[in-house]
């Protein structure tokens, strides 16, 4: 009886002891479960983050770039409009003081340059000398005719209206001096000869002009008041 009781002690033993290394089996089993599923539920979340590490990257990049191309873009454009600015206020600059240039006149610094003579100013005497020298120039004896003082002798002829002058200026082609034109050619009707009698043109004083007054002393003006060797000499 004694044996059995021993036999069956042994065999409960063997059981508590086997039923133990089964638990501690289960326990391993469910850890190793446990910790897998783990390892497996904490990759997707690294991969989540770095994937939005790399898009928020991205994001910050192209923001930057599209920054940086907006900055570019507007610095040239303002360069731009400044360069085109700058360019039209110099071009319209330059135009404003070439127009202003081109209108003022030629004339002789001193204004009273020709008061011996008249009390008519240098621009407009000169400019009157410069229209006459051009009516020479041109053969204009119609319009030289109404520019004369009269009476006035040219080439030992008296004439004492423009009509006389006219009727006489048909013979004129063909008998005109080529000193005379040529004298005159040469005049740049500027800071021109002067004294009491009155203005000269040309190197020997082809024409002369002066200022007239009527008996009133009225001015008419400037007047042509002589002309020396228009015409070929007779001998």
């Amino acid at each position: 009886m004694k044996k059995l009781s021993v036999l069956l002690f042994i065999l409960l033993i063997i059981q508590l002891y086997g039923c133990s290394d089964h638990a501690s089996e289960m326990n391993e089993s469910v850890v190793s479960t446990s910790e897998a599923s783990a390892s497996e539920f904490e990759t997707p979340a690294e991969e989540f983050y770095d994937d939005n590490r790399n898009i928020s990257t991205k994001s910050e990049n192209d923001s930057a770039s599209t920054d940086n191309k907006e900055t570019e873009n507007a610095s040239a454009s303002t360069y731009n409009t400044e360069s085109e600015n700058a360019s039209a206020s110099t071009y319209n600059t330059e135009t404003e003081n070439m127009t202003s240039q081109s209108e003022e006149p030629i004339a002789t610094a001193n204004d009273n340059y020709y008061s011996v003579a008249t009390d008519i100013s240098c621009a407009d005497v000169e400019s009157y000398a410069a229209q006459i020298r051009q009516q020479f120039l041109e053969q204009d004896w119609l319009a030289i005719s109404s520019e004369i003082a009269y009476p006035i002798t040219i080439s030992g002829s008296t004439y004492y209206n423009s009509t006389e002058f006219l009727d006489a200026s048909n013979s004129f082609d063909g008998n005109l001096e080529e000193a005379f034109l040529e004298a005159l050619e040469e005049e740049d009707c500027v800071e021109m000869f002067c004294n009491w009698q009155g203005i000269m043109l040309g190197e020997t004083g082809q024409v002369w002009i002066s200022g007239i007054r009527d008996k009133d002393f009225t001015s008419q003006g400037l007047k042509i008041i002589a002309i020396n060797g228009l015409l070929k000499s007779n001998e």
